[in-house]
């Protein structure tokens, strides 16, 4: 499974930087706001599936959290990402011990598109004008709260929910809600707009914006200025009137 995550990784980070050295390795020490300095962040929540090495009960979740660090060498052409998948155990057993999450072939890729997007952003300075994430196939319904007492990141105090926690009571107040992990807006410099990578793994949807002209207003706000206008017109035309019944008299 993790050989497929790093040949994922090459063909992606190969169709942007072919000139450029990138690995991918794994580490399980890896913590969540824990840089060393130059390094950049990226954290994912995941659709994956798990199985108890001990019942072999098996359930899916949608609260999977993958974290990455990445840094770019600033004298050669080479980079570091550091990848932690964190993991969760059975409910059901006692001392069930903490599993690792399966993906999807898909998923591995959508996620790793998110990925080469934001290093192509923090260690390059490249990017779109907005950027949005490429989210992970949910293969079911998924219903209940997150069982966030078996999982290994949020007993880590890194929570899955604690962004749609902080969303909500936002929401509530009417203020805008907090940008996500991945957002921010960078102007493009190098890479062109219709670029993305691997783009058969997923649709992208672009965002149109009808522009209205004049006559294609609302009539709440056309008609009374036309009625103005008319209305002056009407005035001026009786004036014109009048000057000429004065003029004819005298």
């Amino acid at each position: 499974d993790v050989e497929l995550w790093k040949q994922v990784f090459q063909e992606l980070i190969q169709e942007v930087k072919p000139w450029h050295k990138w690995t991918l390795t794994v580490d399980k020490d890896l913590l969540p706001n824990s840089l060393k300095p130059g390094w950049s962040q990226y954290k994912h929540r995941a659709f994956a599936r798990f199985q108890c090495s001990l019942c072999s009960r098996s359930w899916s979740s949608a609260q999977v959290q993958v974290l990455f660090h990445m840094h770019k060498s600033a004298r050669n052409p080479r980079g570091k990402v550091k990848m932690r998948v964190f993991a969760q155990r059975c409910r059901k057993c006692s001392e069930s011990p903490f599993e690792v999450p399966k993906f999807t072939e898909e998923n591995i890729s959508r996620i790793l598109n998110n990925l080469v997007f934001r290093i192509l952003k923090k260690c390059y300075r490249e990017g779109f004008k907005s950027m949005e994430e490429i989210p992970t196939i949910k293969e079911i319904s998924l219903e209940g709260p997150h069982d966030s007492n078996n999982c290994e990141a949020c007993l880590q105090g890194f929570c899955a929910q604690s962004g749609l926690v902080k969303g909500n009571a936002m929401a509530n107040k009417g203020k805008a809600l907090p940008q996500s992990w991945y957002s921010g807006s960078t102007t493009a410099t190098m890479l062109p707009t219709h670029w993305s990578p691997r783009t058969n793994t997923y649709h992208h949807a672009e965002r149109r914006i009808r522009v209205r002209t004049w006559s294609q207003q609302p009539f709440s706000h056309g008609t009374p200025n036309l009625r103005c206008w008319n209305l002056n017109v009407c005035w001026c035309f009786l004036i014109l009137i009048v000057v000429v019944v004065i003029i004819i008299e005298t």
